[in-house]
């Protein structure tokens, strides 16, 4: 009996890791077929980066062995395959994923012996049964594989698969949650497909058509996941919320959650042309406490930008109402914008982010450098050299997770120039981007800068860009320390060298994106922040007392591991002020006698707590900023 193991290694977030979701449905998949039955026996997967020695002694003869390829998991995959060709000669070793192109290199190594394009099960199974001669090799889809030493793409075009099956319902992921002492994550996948043509994007290439999956099997696995006590759960689908039914599963869900706690949490890529419908998913997720954010994305607001990735934004005009409508609902919602795009400039990305935060986005903006993807219409040769982009080779930067014991890295091909934007350009958006996420959208001083909007007609980059060239000026200060650490940084990946991740010892041993760990350092010298700044905030008002009142306010508003309950006596009615602009609209300041009570009691004092629950959880949406706040008088 011919026996398959599959890798497909992720990272661990916290205590958590995803199921090989991807390599299990291939095997659930191909295993329906009774020659596959006949003929193979799976072994076992690979799902953490585990010692590649171990990994291979655990292999008993292996007869194929698969990989699913992505950025985060491509170089661990090509080491593991050729430690596995050199014990086992005879073993036949597949690449696949989005990782895999038919261009690639690594089918002309001694160690692969075939690549998949595209979506794998049928091709997978069509692999199976050519190599126990049951199908001819040349009719296998979307194949790439050595002919007599010569590499050979086989003529049939990338296909789809008739029905999907689950790797869920069919029980091979019921052993992994019996012994795995973490915790697992699930990908949840009701369509398949993307009708969009973003050059950005892996889906790009292929604007596909979008097939939707049995709904009987998709709540069958929310049963599972359910039972199973699955705390997280993603939906994989390209544009979750284009079809009606998707209501009808998250009310499933919800119902699920009801009955049992589980999935605990919800998070989903949604649709950009059902902005009504996404509205109605998140405020029953956001109600039933599933939320893990909605997404209202942009990529860029730049016309020219967006024609040149072929793709649409809606209307500012109908961003503000949806982002006025989801924060008076309290439901969290953030906006994505990728940096480094042909036809973007320094000036027209300060210009979004001035847009963004004057139509009320000012809890969470999430900043993306422009990554080449190996499947994307950008990596097209012809794309690269019309928009003149240039990019480095740098580590990959994934978020949140424990730090690979390998001391295998992965990369990331970051885009830092283009037609339009310089290398100098690049790091100047990237340090102006990680401003506006730390201390506007993370809260240090989205106060002040608000009220500076509001009733001193100063523009939000216009202070953020003030803001940093005082740090240029005071280099030995907090704030300074911090540019100067972000500039060595971006020197460094322009150099070829470096991450846009980091690590803050203090606060565990988690990484961080950028502008997550400035503000970690800033917590560590809080009130020695706000001291140094004093000067420099005050030279915006006339009015000492209600600077003071604002600074005392700015400062307390923000959740940290210090004071969790204060008790704030004031003159002006800031709190009124700022939950107005949040979720209606702009009223006068008045001044009023207030005392008021902000109520952080749940959050930990523990450093690494804090860090994991109030700023990683709570990144999404201004949960690190007090929203319980009452007056105790007024």
């Amino acid at each position: 009996m011919n026996k398959i193991y599959m890798v497909q290694p992720n990272s661990q977030y916290g205590n958590s890791i995803y199921f090989p979701y991807a390599a299990g449905s291939l095997i659930a998949y191909a295993f329906e077929n009774e020659t596959v039955q006949k003929h193979y026996r799976f072994g076992a997967f690979t799902y953490k980066k585990t010692d590649i020695a171990d990994v291979v002694s655990s292999m008993d003869d292996p007869f194929l062995v698969g990989f699913s390829c992505y950025v985060w998991n491509y170089e661990y995959n090509k080491a593991l395959a050729k430690a596995v060709k050199e014990a086992f000669p005879q073993c036949r070793i597949v690449f696949g994923g989005h990782q895999v192109h038919e261009k690639d290199d690594v089918i002309r190594t001694d160690y692969c012996d075939y690549m998949l394009l595209g979506e794998g099960e049928e091709s997978f199974l069509r692999l199976l049964l050519s190599l126990v001669g049951e199908e001819d090799i040349e009719n296998v889809p979307a194949l790439v594989y050595k002919k007599d030493g010569v590499v050979t793409r086989t003529a049939r075009e990338i296909t789809g698969i008739p029905e999907r099956v689950s790797p869920y319902l069919k029980g091979l992921f019921d052993e992994l949650v019996e012994t795995e002492p973490l915790s697992f994550s699930a990908i949840l996948e009701t369509n398949r497909g993307c009708p969009n043509r973003c050059a950005f994007c892996d889906w790009g290439n292929i604007k596909a058509k979008v097939k939707q999956f049995d709904a009987a099997m998709v709540k069958a696995e929310i049963d599972w996941m359910s039972e199973h006590k699955i705390e997280y759960c993603y939906c994989s689908d390209a544009n979750f919320g284009l079809f009606a039914r998707d209501e009808e599963f998250i009310d499933y869900m919800i119902q699920k959650h009801e009955q049992t706690g589980y999935p605990q949490k919800f998070q989903a890529t949604y649709s950009k042309n059902n902005p009504e419908t996404v509205f109605r998913i998140n405020k029953r997720i956001n109600d039933s406490g599933m939320s893990k954010g909605a997404t209202l994305s942009f990529q860029s607001m730049t016309q020219s930008v967006l024609d040149n990735i072929y793709r649409k934004n809606m209307p500012l005009e109908k961003f503000h109402e949806l982002m006025m409508l989801y924060n008076s609902n309290g439901i969290p919602a953030y906006s994505e914008i990728i940096l480094g795009l042909p036809g973007e400039s320094y000036q027209t990305f300060r210009d979004g982010i001035e847009n963004l935060l004057e139509c009320g986005q000012h809890m969470a903006i999430n900043f993306f450098n422009c990554e080449l993807l190996k499947n994307s219409i950008m990596s097209d040769p012809d794309y690269i050299e019309k928009y003149a982009i240039r990019s480095v080779r740098t580590e990959q930067h994934q978020y949140h997770v424990v730090p690979d014991a390998q001391a295998i890295r992965e990369y990331s091909d970051i885009v830092v120039s283009t037609c339009s934007m310089t290398p100098e350009m690049w790091i100047r958006c990237n340090i102006l981007s990680v401003f506006v996420r730390t201390f506007h959208n993370l809260g240090l001083l989205q106060c002040i800068a608000i009220y500076l909007y509001y009733e001193k007609n100063v523009q939000y980059m216009d202070f953020y860009e003030a803001l940093i060239a005082w740090a240029q000026d005071n280099p030995e200060s907090v704030l300074g320390k911090q540019h100067r650490w972000l500039s060595d940084k971006y020197t460094e990946i322009l150099a070829g060298d470096g991450s846009l991740t980091c690590t803050v010892p203090q606060f565990g041993d988690l990484t961080w994106p950028l502008e997550e760990g400035v503000f970690l350092h800033v917590v560590l010298d809080y009130d020695t922040f706000y001291a140094q700044l004093t000067a420099f905030l005050k030279s915006y008002f006339d009015e000492d007392d209600l600077f003071d009142d604002l600074l005392r306010y700015q400062k307390a508003v923000v959740k940290t591991p210090y004071e969790r309950r204060i008790t704030l006596d004031l003159d002006y009615d800031f709190y009124a002020f700022f939950s107005a602009i949040y979720a209606k609209g702009y009223a006068p300041l008045r001044r009023a006698h207030n005392r008021i009570l902000l109520d952080a009691s749940d959050v930990s004092p523990d450093f690494r707590q804090y860090a994991q629950k109030t700023i990683w959880f709570g990144r999404k949406g201004g949960q690190n900023i007090i929203s319980d706040i009452r007056y105790l008088q007024k």
